[in-house]
């Protein structure tokens, strides 16, 4: 049963969700949410989801690279998201609040640098998709987290858009 997208479900900050409508992207997130729902997470199931959102044309896995000059060295940091389209990244987390967030700071980072995705490609917004059989993350503690922690001290402020969709 594929979920449907109902505005208490969501969450949007610096006008994620007017970002994801206007690029028509918000109408195939059930279809990641159905993906996850019917594969769950992690790359052994990668192919599974790939199948599935392959007509939908969002990349799986999009590559970034974080990267930084120390007094020594060049050091870089690897990461992926989990679905790229049209200047859209898409995290789906189902285990820890504190991995939402480092999700958060990933896509704040490849919204800010324009050097983190690869091929010229940008990070325009953010989504964050929770399944609602969850503890932790939950949207309410995702709001809070951002408007408490992030923006005031670390000045987020990639649009984002979140959705805690039904999985019953």
């Amino acid at each position: 049963m594929r979920p449907e997208i109902r505005r208490p479900d969501t969450w949007s900050f610096n006008g994620g969700r007017d970002i994801v409508e206007d690029k028509g992207l918000k109408e195939e997130l059930p279809a990641i949410a159905e993906a996850y729902i019917d594969h769950g997470g992690g790359n052994q199931n990668l192919s599974e989801r790939r199948e599935l959102l392959a007509p939908l044309d969002w990349e799986q896995e999009a590559s970034v690279k974080f990267e930084t000059t120390t007094d020594d060295d060049v050091i870089s940091r690897r990461a992926s998201f989990d679905a790229y389209k049209d200047g859209v990244v898409v995290e789906h987390e189902s285990g820890e609040q504190m991995r939402a967030n480092w999700h958060l700071m990933k896509m704040e980072i490849a919204h800010r640098d324009p050097t983190v995705l690869p091929a010229g490609r940008t990070a325009d917004a953010g989504v964050l998709l929770i399944p609602s059989y969850v503890n932790f993350p939950t949207l309410g503690r995702t709001e809070n987290d951002v408007q408490v922690v992030l923006e005031q001290y670390f000045d987020f402020s990639l649009p984002l858009f979140v959705w805690e969709y039904p999985t019953e």
